[in-house]
């Protein structure tokens, strides 16, 4: 196992859901900080985290 999947493995439930929330509002800000995306910013950044474990492990 990687040191960047170790760590992830350590994070609480609340750093995991603050780095989620880093994420989406660079996605957001990425995509010009349009109205009404907070919803699918969140989906998106989740997806990508859930993408770094899988292919840190």
């Amino acid at each position: 196992m990687s040191n960047d999947a170790m760590e992830q493995d350590s994070l609480t439930p609340e750093q995991r859901e603050d780095q989620i929330r880093l994420a989406a509002y660079f996605i957001w800000q990425a995509n010009g900080e349009p109205e009404g995306t907070t919803e699918e910013d969140w989906l998106q950044a989740e997806e990508a985290f859930a993408e770094e474990n899988v292919e840190a492990v």
